[in-house]
């Protein structure tokens, strides 16, 4: 049952609405008649988000960062973007800790602006988010089943390029994710009925492929090895480590989000991904939290493998 927020009308910003669906194409349908055309919004560009870590009480504090305040000014700057991306996405760890009921009313109330300025926002789950919680988050009657019952997994497809959005959500608040073999099943099975343009994977846990079981993905090997012959796989994009890196294998690019939360490392940038799709590549541009990081507006300008 993943979720796709759709952009807020004057009258759905007051009152708020959630919708599901399994595979989301770009189009009219997502919008009502007095939401923002599809005409402002550019379809291939994406603002990419990852380990938001949003508590109920929207003045938590936690490693000297106010999570709600870092999220409520990244989503005013991505409103504020002209034109407007195509979508939005939180790559996982939605929550501060334990994916509490409060953690997620107070996501989707901070979500609410860029909503209102006409893009739609999707989420992805992390180890810092409980399945149960989460889907009680949306209404009974928005509520949608999918092949993949455990897993809030599912495709969006753009123009240029068809999104694989994974679950890598194992135990709330344990740090060792997975992908699991009906997922990946699921991901091979997609990947190959879309083989006509590139594909881009997202998941929250970082692929590990010396010891997986230290906090990234165990099923590491497995993963990379269903993309490496799949051609159409250009990217793998994940978070979960709170760094940001760009590194290749097999021809793939492996890009890894920075948080818009809080930081590890001293010196590493907090903030979000634009992300501008080519007919070859795409471009990633990194936005600081802080504009005066010295890594705020890093661009990579990324080729696509052929195949």
């Amino acid at each position: 049952m993943p979720i796709h927020l759709p952009p807020l009308s004057r009258r759905r910003f007051l009152a708020g609405t959630i919708a599901a669906a399994s595979a989301i194409a770009l189009g009219d349908t997502l919008w009502s008649a007095d939401d923002r055309t599809p005409a402002d919004r550019d379809p291939h560009r994406f603002a990419l988000l990852s380990d938001v870590h949003i508590a109920a009480d929207p003045a938590a504090v936690l490693r000297k960062v106010t999570m709600a305040e870092h999220l409520k000014k990244v989503a005013a700057e991505v409103a504020a973007l002209s034109p407007l991306p195509a979508w939005s996405v939180i790559n996982g760890d939605l929550a501060m800790g334990t994916g509490e009921a409060g953690d997620y009313a107070t996501l989707l109330d901070l979500l609410k602006p860029l909503r209102a300025a006409g893009l739609p926002v999707h989420l992805a789950l992390g180890n810092h988010d409980r399945r149960d919680r989460f889907r009680d988050a949306l209404s009974a009657t928005d509520r949608a089943d999918t092949p993949l019952k455990d897993r809030e997994a599912y495709v969006v497809e753009s123009p240029r390029a068809n999104w694989f959005v994974l679950d890598s959500l194992g135990e709330t608040n344990k740090v060792p994710g997975t992908v699991g073999d009906e997922q990946r099943k699921w991901l091979a099975d997609g990947l190959d009925a879309r083989k006509d343009k590139p594909a881009i994977v997202m998941v929250h846990h970082n692929p590990d492929r010396e010891d997986p079981t230290r906090g990234g993905l165990t099923d590491t090997v497995a993963l990379l090895e269903l993309l490496a012959p799949r051609k159409q796989a250009k990217a793998l994009i994940f978070g979960h480590t709170h760094h940001w890196s760009f590194e290749e294998e097999a021809g793939m690019h492996m890009i890894n989000l920075p948080p818009v939360a809080y930081i590890f490392q001293e010196g590493d940038p907090s903030g979000w991904v634009d992300v501008n799709l080519t007919k070859a590549g795409a471009s990633f541009e990194l936005r600081c939290v802080d504009p005066t990081q010295k890594q705020h507006g890093e661009k990579h300008d990324l080729k696509w493998r052929e195949g």
